[in-house]
C-alpha cells in the first residue's frame, strides 16, 4: 500500500506500467495536447486507484485514500495549505491534562483536555475562552449534533468551513467519533474525483466488478479470489465464461490445488 500511495517514487511506473498502457487505450481522442494530457491524466489516476482499491479488504481502503490525500496534500498539489503541527495534531490527538473542566455537564474531560493543547497552536488560541465564557451553549449546541462535520462551529470558528483541515482537528478534540465521516467528506472534496474512488465499485454486483477486473487482466495477470465462508465465486467465473463462449468441462477447466 505504502509503495502505490507514495506515487511519486521510482517504484511506481514499474508496477503500474500495465495499468497505464489500459488507461492510455481507454482515454478518448481530443482535439488538443492539452485536453488529451487533461484526459491521459485522470484515466491513469482513476484506473490504478480503482485497481489498488479491488485489491484491498474493505477496511483498508480509506485508509489507503487518506494516505494518498495527506501525501499530496504535503507535496502542496491540494488546494488545502499543508501545516506540519496540524498535522502531527490530527494523527497524535495529543491532550493535556487540567485540574478542572468547566464545561463537564456536557463536554467529556478528554474532549476538554484536548483542547488544551489546541489551544497551543497558531489561531487556535481563543478557542478555549470561546467555549467556555462568549458562546458556552452554542457550542453545546454544535457539540451535541449529529453530524457536527456538517455545521457551521459558532462565532468566528464558523470559517473553518473554508479551511477544512483546520475544522477537522477541531473534531479531533470535540468530536472524535465523527473523524472518519469528516476525512471521507474531505477527500471528497479535496481530492479530484475523490467521491468516485471512495465509492469504488460499491454500485455494481459482484459480477460486474468481476467482468471489469477480468478486461483488464492478461495472461501475465491473473485474478486471485480471496475465499471466505459463504463466498463462492464460481458461479460468476462460469457465467462470464459461458457469455465469452467457455463452456464447463469443455474449454473451461476448474482444476483443483495439486491437479495437473
Amino acid at each position: 500500500m505504502g509503495s502505490i500511495a507514495d506515487h511519486g517514487s521510482v517504484e511506481y511506473p514499474k508496477q503500474c506500467v500495465p495499468l497505464t498502457l489500459q488507461a492510455i487505450d481507454k482515454t478518448k481522442v481530443c482535439e488538443t495536447v492539452q485536453e488529451r494530457c487533461t484526459e491521459l491524466v485522470t484515466s491513469i489516476r482513476t484506473t490504478v486507484i480503482i485497481w489498488v482499491g479491488r485489491g484491498l479488504f474493505e477496511r483498508h481502503k480509506l485508509s489507503f485514500l487518506i494516505m494518498l490525500t495527506f501525501q499530496l496534500l504535503q507535496k502542496g498539489s491540494l488546494k488545502d495549505q499543508f501545516d506540519a503541527k496540524l498535522m502531527d495534531f490530527l494523527l497524535k490527538g495529543p491532550i493535556k491534562q487540567v485540574p478542572e473542566n468547566p464545561l463537564a455537564d456536557w463536554l467529556p474531560n478528554k474532549a476538554w483536555y484536548a483542547v488544551q493543547k489546541l489551544i497551543e497552536l497558531p489561531g487556535f488560541e481563543s478557542f478555549a475562552t470561546n467555549m467556555q465564557k462568549d458562546a458556552p451553549s452554542r457550542f453545546k449546541e454544535w457539540f451535541q449534533e449529529l453530524q457536527p462535520e456538517k455545521v457551521k462551529l459558532p462565532l468566528d470558528w464558523k470559517a473553518l468551513d473554508n479551511m477544512p483541515f483546520k475544522k477537522l482537528v477541531v473534531l479531533r478534540c470535540l468530536r472524535p467519533d465523527r473523524l472518519t465521516a469528516a476525512i471521507s467528506d474531505y477527500i471528497r472534496t479535496m481530492l479530484p474525483y475523490g467521491g468516485q474512488y471512495l465509492d469504488g465499485d460499491s454500485a455494481l454486483s459482484f459480477y460486474e466488478i468481476f467482468e471489469s477486473s477480468f478486461e483488464e487482466s492478461t495472461a501475465t495477470t491473473p485474478i486471485f479470489f480471496i475465499l471466505s465462508p459463504g463466498a463462492d465465486p464460481v458461479k460468476e467465473i462460469e457465467a462470464l465464461g459461458k457469455k465469452m463462449g467457455y463452456i464447463a468441462n469443455f474449454n473451461l477447466h476448474n482444476v483443483a490445488l495439486g491437479q495437473a
